[in-house]
């Protein structure tokens, strides 16, 4: 390489240039304008510079024998060819030797192979930008993002193309990317208690579903009782890592976690696979002293949780703020809303139910006593009588004060929060419609930044692109 030649071409104008800039400032004084304009027109130097630092270095690397081999075939020179590509600098267009088998058959671009730039547009830093803003962002608003930002942003093709390859690849390569994670980016391992939780979040698809309210009064005023829109549950699920009781509340410390989600599907089948096979390598790889289940009262989920064998022996908890929420409604409808009594009732009996190993028996006890009180078959009974009904239906998942004696959690917020973050802060947004591989090329890419493992993620991906 001529590297003293490509210096001193990218130098040749760069001091005249750059007083120039400062003559300017020096002329009109520093103020907020003048500031503004100076950072302006550096920032355009300095990409000016990138762009023919890019060419001219890049350029030097460039095949110029006449035969070369690639993948075991002998290739000869046919023509240059020129192609532009999109650098964090701005747009350039390079110039590469193409190569033609012998035997026939597609071609090759010697310095494409080289630079990983095979069907690129973009470099690859920039397409890392691109899928990583695309875990937060529409295309729309990451081309809007980066034309403030570069001095040319890609178009929303491009970027479009970009979410499809990567999330593509995370579909279509999940026990490569699964294995990298294991080796590379492994959950904690100083806790020593392992709590799986997952629940689910509607997001709307892109398919008919039945129009919400009630029926239009007057014919004609709304035609048919279909949507172009229907919600079903995506699913979400956490796979935590728990260490010792924190000094401030008492409450054990989540170490790490990963997330999964899955658009939706009947029985949630591909997350709860993908989420059995991860507990099942950690169960082969580590030692636990607790592993535990928490979720919300859905009984598939406890029909899942109790059939499938990587759960067997593991300790499962009803989320404790959904228990209290059915409480709340006993003592509403035992006492009446905005009752005194209802709110000292409420608030003894959630303690009592943490803190006392008959906490739950408790409750259960004074809610039958309460509702001999009501009329019979009044709405308020009926309330009183679902509750103890899922009270008992889920005595064993509700022995708080023991699981929190063993250090576990009782509460399934993270995952309830993940639901809300991982799912509803990007797809569930005003006007949205999904379908339901769009979705989940997203959510393949946003699972994994929340999960703070992109960038084990993304190099599996670079590592794949340059093989």
């Amino acid at each position: 390489m001529h590297v003293a030649a490509i210096v001193d071409g990218i130098l040749d104008g760069l001091p005249q240039k750059f007083t120039g800039l400062v003559k300017n400032l020096d002329t009109t004084g520093l103020s907020p304008a003048s500031f503004l304009g100076f950072l302006s027109s550096l920032k355009a130097l300095l990409n000016e510079i990138g762009r023919e630092a890019f060419v001219a270095t890049i350029s030097q690397f460039d095949e110029t024998a006449k035969v070369i081999e690639h993948a075991g075939q002998q290739h000869r020179f046919k023509m240059d060819s020129e192609k532009d590509w999109l650098t964090p600098f701005g747009a350039v267009s390079i110039e590469r030797g193409y190569y033609q088998p012998d035997q026939g058959g597609q071609g090759v671009v010697p310095l494409d192979v080289r630079c990983g730039m095979v069907d690129r547009y973009m470099t690859p830093d920039l397409e890392e930008h691109c899928a990583f803003a695309a875990t937060m962002l529409v295309p729309k608003e990451i081309h809007d993002l980066f034309a403030k930002m570069l001095p040319q942003a890609p178009s929303l093709k491009a970027i479009q193309r970009v979410i499809g390859d990567a999330g593509g690849f995370a579909e279509a390569n999940a026990e490569e990317v699964e294995q990298a994670m294991r080796q590379e980016a492994p959950l904690s391992q100083d806790g020593d208690k392992l709590v799986v939780s997952w629940d689910g979040k509607p997001v709307p698809l892109r398919e008919k579903g039945t129009k919400p309210g009630r029926p239009p009064e007057r014919p004609g005023i709304r035609d048919g009782s279909e949507s172009p829109t229907s919600w079903k549950e995506a699913g979400v699920a956490t796979v935590s890592i728990y260490g010792d009781l924190s000094e401030v509340d008492g409450q054990p410390i989540r170490l790490d976690a990963r997330y999964l989600a899955r658009m939706p599907e009947p029985g949630m089948a591909t997350l709860q696979r993908t989420l059995q096979s991860v507990v099942e390598d950690l169960l082969v790889t580590r030692a636990f002293a607790q592993v535990a289940v928490i979720c919300d009262g859905k009984r598939s989920i406890w029909n899942t949780a109790s059939q499938a064998p990587v759960f067997q022996g593991a300790t499962l908890i009803l989320d404790f703020y959904h228990a209290a929420q059915h409480l709340s409604k006993a003592a509403e409808a035992i006492f009446g809303k905005d009752s005194a009594f209802a709110t000292k009732w409420f608030k003894d009996y959630r303690e009592r139910m943490q803190l006392e190993p008959e906490g739950t028996r408790a409750a259960i006890r004074s809610m039958r006593y309460y509702r001999q009180k009501l009329r019979r078959k009044s709405h308020r009974r009926l309330v009183v009588t679902g509750v103890i009904r899922f009270f008992t239906g889920n005595l064993a998942r509700m022995k708080y004060a023991e699981f929190l004696s063993q250090g576990l959690p009782i509460g399934s917020g993270p995952v309830e929060a993940a639901c809300k973050t991982l799912v509803g802060a990007r797809l569930v947004r005003s006007g949205m419609r999904w379908s339901r591989k769009g979705g989940q090329l997203v959510l393949n890419l946003r699972a994994h930044y929340l999960s703070n493992r992109w960038n084990v993620f993304w190099k599996t991906y670079l590592a794949s692109r340059v093989a």
